[in-house]
This record gives C-alpha cells, structure tokens and sequence, in this order.
C-alpha cells in the first residue's frame, strides 16, 4: 500500500471523443460522394457537382488548419488548384478525374476519423467564410 504523496499526479478520466455516427456520416457525406461519381462519369462538367465536391475538401482543409497538419493543408490546397483550374479553364482530363476521386476518398476518411465537434467547427469556419466572402467562387457570376 503506498502513502498519499501529495505532489502525485491524479490522472482525470474523461470520456472518449465522441465521432460521427454512422447515420450523420451518410448524413453528411452521400450527397457529395454521388455528386463525384456523377461528375466522373459524365462527359460534359457540371459546375453544380465540382461544388458540392469542393465542400468536402473545405471541411477537410479547415480541420487540417485546425489541427496544424501541414502535409495535409499542402495535399487539399493542390486539389482546390485542380478544382479552380477544372471550374475556370475547363482543364478536364481523366487524371484530374482520378486525381479528384483519390484525393475525395482521403478527404473523405480524414473528416470522419475527427471529432464530432472539430467537424462542426470546421463547417461552421467554413460556413462563415462562404457567407462573408473570404473564398473564391467557381461559378460564373452572371448566372
């Protein structure tokens, strides 16, 4: 049995980090997910899909500048280029294609391995910049 020692360290037990639900995983991703497969597949691009896909990679650049992870903000602004090049110039190729799908699915596994509430902070950061102008738009501005 060992003495009471006053400067010991008590260890706190906190609860685990909650994570999305498999339910507010769907929730959150299959709209984007088909709006990829969609603009994959079609021939012409559909300026509609290429935004609910870039979405995705917002969120994912939010939580990587949240948790400060550099190799991850450099691999989702090249994808935003890709993206801003697709939308702008029409630079559609089946390397951007695939390019978009591997960097998608990468995006996709990095928001749902966070915390519930790092993802929502992440939306709403990224809520917030749409709604007060800090971005770029993709679409033409006279639709």
């Amino acid at each position: 049995m060992s003495k009471f020692n006053k400067t010991r360290v008590q260890r706190i037990v906190t609860p685990a980090a909650s994570r999305l639900s498999p339910a507010e995983s769907v929730n959150l991703m299959l709209a984007p997910r088909l709006h990829l497969e969609m603009l994959i597949s079609q021939e012409a691009l559909n300026s509609y899909y290429l935004i609910s896909v870039v979405g995705v990679f917002n969120v994912a650049t939010a939580l990587a500048y949240l948790y400060k992870d550099k190799r991850s903000i450099a691999l989702y602004e090249s994808v935003q280029r890709t993206v801003l090049a697709m939308a702008r110039e029409g630079a559609d190729s089946t390397e951007n294609r695939e390019h978009l799908r591997r960097v998608f699915n990468i995006a996709e596994a990095y928001i749902l391995a966070q915390r519930k509430t790092d993802v929502l902070r992440a939306i709403n950061l990224v809520e917030y910049q749409i709604k007060h102008g800090e971005g770029s738009t993709l679409l033409p501005l006279d639709v």
